[in-house]
């Protein structure tokens, strides 16, 4: 009996030791805290790499297109804040714009109008060189019909009716100090359509930029110019409808990706186009072409040279 007794207490022994070997128990909580602060360390050190904020890459073998323009640029906008200049030629040069001038109208329209407001259409509007928008003097419209008429047709007589609101010369003040807002240097407008004179100009940097800008702050803009046509209305003396029926006069709305964009033609601008549309591949941004100063009537085969130059010379992804 007392044999049995000395075995179990020396197995009890022998569990006891074995125990402690094989499951410790001093030291194990700073251990178990010392295996976390790892993790948690290694965690905090982890980054999400973007692999495509080393895109668009350019091919070894390429050539520059062939446009004529005067001056161009494009520009890739990612969604991160980055801004790399794809494409350039006498991007700070000053040059007249032509009816690119109406997207800086178009903004302090949005900046200090009621889009419902009633307009009557005044005979000095309508005498503002130009036909697109083929209004009647006395014709009543709303503001945001005016737009529409503005960017999808260019009519210089809506921009000046609009501008007639609060006077042209007010007008005009309001569309420089929204340039001087964003930052501009080489622009300076001194009217709301883009007929050539004297001091009114840009150049393509300035303009690439505020399109950008009008992107971001402006939806309402690009609504517009990514529309392809649209009926708006106007009325005549006795209350009756008179239909315009709008077409944008950019071609390139088709083409894949593509938000939207404005043009522009006057003897001393020759034709300019502005272009905004997605980015390539994976990337999340905008690309933004302008060109400024080609021959008459290129600016939509010129401006798809450039967008198709862009996807093929670039690697995106």
């Amino acid at each position: 009996m007392r044999k049995i007794l000395i075995f179990l207490i020396l197995i009890l022994i022998i569990a006891f030791i074995g125990f402690f070997i094989f499951f410790p128990f001093s030291g194990e909580e700073e251990k178990k805290e010392a295996i976390q602060s790892v993790v948690i360390a290694q965690k905090e050190e982890i980054k999400i790499i973007d692999f495509s904020t080393f895109f668009p890459v350019k091919s070894e073998e390429y050539s520059l297109p062939e446009i004529g323009e005067k001056a161009g640029i494009a520009i890739l906008f990612t969604t991160s804040g980055r801004k790399e200049i794809l494409y350039q030629k006498n991007i700070d040069d000053r040059l007249a714009l032509a009816s690119l001038t109406k997207l800086a109208a178009a903004m302090v329209v949005i900046d200090n109008y009621p889009l419902d407001k009633e307009v009557e259409v005044s005979k000095e509007a309508i005498l503002t060189l130009g036909e697109s928008g083929r209004l009647s003097p006395g014709e009543k419209m709303s503001v945001a019909s005016l737009l529409d008429l503005t960017l999808l047709v260019s009519s210089n007589d809506a921009a000046s009716a609009l501008a007639e609101i609060i006077g042209k010369e007010k007008f005009i003040g309001l569309m420089n100090k929204k340039i001087e807002e964003i930052g501009f240097k080489n622009t300076h407008l001194m009217n709301p359509h883009g007929l050539d004179e004297e001091n009114h100009y840009s150049t393509a940097s300035d303009l690439a930029l505020m399109t950008q800008y009008s992107i971001i702050h402006y939806p309402e803009i690009w609504e517009i110019l990514g529309t392809r046509e649209k009926d708006v209305f106007g009325k005549d003396n006795l209350g009756r409808e008179i239909l315009h029926h709008c077409r944008n006069t950019n071609k390139l709305l088709s083409e894949d990706g593509v938000l939207g964009g404005k043009t522009g033609y006057t003897e001393d601008a020759g034709d300019c186009m502005i272009l905004a549309a997605k980015a390539y591949g994976e990337m999340k941004g905008n690309l933004v072409l302008v060109l400024l100063g080609m021959e008459y009537p290129n600016r939509i085969p010129k401006t798809k040279q450039l967008y198709d130059w862009l996807k093929g010379v670039y690697i995106w992804e």
